[in-house]
């Protein structure tokens, strides 16, 4: 059989699918290039938003064409299969089976059984050791770098978020296992790991989590470091040393805040004030210069008056984002938001989004207009240049990099060279090879 995967969501879905797809090729299962040749179609999903939902249930239904025309099995996991469960089956009945994000493991016995003919196969379970996948079954994309589980699930109650009912609870690796994984994607050649938990600066798998990049930054052949995503009530000054002072934790750090109104992160229940979030900012010191920090927002939570969003651009302003990324209140089906009166018209909300949005764009914009003419390291992350003649990279602090080399150069894919910037856009940096 061949099979393909098709992932929406965040870095840890996109892990996930690795997983998966290590798993069908350890049982014999060939990738296919697409879905039209595959014989097995896994949908690996996201519910954090209405829209992710969307997307999946429109796939779902060119699908249902696609099973009328010639034999194919269908499979849903991710966070939507964990949050629906047996209910996609009404919804979709050409569904196949359904696998939660805390029964992966598991993906072998429920593709047999829905091949020997099984209806409406699924587990949703919680399996204690989840969060141990062995990773050399892992079958990892071509990527510069390389994605690491530390934590699953998170402990925090955001009123919006469905993520404690999709993730579960934390559960957190061993630090050992992490740093094993670590080796061996260093002997195997990968020079940039980013580790990856819904609350990843939670991380007590034995150390805490500045602990823990300090012991990877010592592992040989490893030169950059990242992580996502982080809370602010787990941000603290020892995370803050490492992050100014190890050369080989990456210059960035992404710390959402949501909202810049202390009576709208009190109905988000983020357990933070904005003064707070600016003092675990300020844990930085004279080093937060060199960090370049994003942030997300959400707009039109429920209750949202004008004056809690002019206070969210105020803070925008205050601390001057390098990036962020803002979304539109999503209602999510069992969150305590459900309870608050959401009355603020669509168009309201959108125009809120807008006006943020153009705001941060000019705030990426100088952000991007002080790398012109600094030369930097960035990272290659494509093996042949692009129709329009240019090399794709990034930099510590995770700008995109359009590269100029000039014709027939080749550079070597993952690895590090040095840039001098040659062009600001809010989207990217220009740069050509030194």
């Amino acid at each position: 059989m061949k099979y393909h995967i098709e992932t929406w969501g965040c870095q840890m879905n996109d892990h996930d699918g690795e997983k998966l797809s290590g798993l069908l090729s350890a049982e014999g299962y060939e990738l296919a290039a697409s879905s039209a040749e595959a014989d097995l179609v896994l949908l690996n999903t996201c519910s954090i938003r209405e829209k992710a939902v969307h997307k999946v249930y429109s796939e779902l239904g060119r699908l249902r064409q696609e099973k009328l025309r010639r034999p194919l099995l269908v499979g849903v996991t991710g966070c939507l299969a964990q949050q629906e469960q047996a209910a996609l089956f009404k919804r979709a009945p050409h569904i196949d089976f359904v696998l939660g994000t805390m029964a992966l493991q598991q993906l072998p016995r429920l593709v047999a059984e829905a091949r020997a003919g099984k209806a409406r196969v699924m587990d949703t379970g919680e399996y204690p050791d989840n969060h141990l996948f062995p990773p050399a079954v892992t079958r990892r994309r071509e990527l510069a770098k390389a994605l690491v589980t530390i934590t699953e699930g998170c402990d925090h109650a955001c009123t919006y978020c469905i993520v404690p009912t999709t993730r579960g609870p934390e559960r957190h690796r061993p630090f050992a296992d992490v740093l094993a994984e670590v080796r061996g994607l260093a002997a195997a050649g990968t020079r940039e790991v980013e580790l990856l938990g819904q609350n990843v600066n939670s991380y007590a798998g034995g150390c805490s989590f500045a602990e823990l990049l300090e012991r990877v930054s010592e592992i040989e052949g490893i030169e950059w470091i990242r992580f996502t995503t982080s809370h602010p009530m787990n941000f603290n000054r020892e995370l803050a040393q490492v992050l100014v002072t190890n050369p080989k934790v990456a210059p960035f750090l992404h710390l959402p805040l949501q909202s810049g109104s202390d009576r709208v992160l009190r109905l988000m229940r983020r357990e933070y004030t904005v003064a707070e979030y600016l003092e675990r900012l300020g844990y930085l010191g004279a080093g937060r210069g060199r960090i370049a920090l994003s942030t997300d927002f959400i707009v039109g939570f429920p209750g949202e008056t004008d004056a809690d969003f002019e206070a969210t651009l105020r803070v925008l302003d205050e601390v001057a984002f390098d990036g962020s990324f803002s979304f539109i209140y999503s209602p999510r089906p069992g969150t305590p938001a459900l309870r608050l009166r959401d009355d603020l018209p669509m168009t309201v909300k959108a125009e809120r989004l807008a006006a943020l949005q153009q705001r941060q764009t000019a705030l990426t914009r100088a952000s991007n207009e002080r790398f012109l003419g600094r030369e930097i390291p960035v990272r290659v992350e494509m093996r042949e240049p692009t129709e329009h003649g240019w090399w794709l990279a990034h930099s510590g602090e995770w700008k995109t990099i359009h590269l100029a080399v000039g014709p027939g150069r080749q550079l070597p894919f993952g690895e590090l060279v040095q840039a001098r910037i040659t062009l600001a856009s809010p989207h990217f940096l220009g740069a050509e090879l030194v």
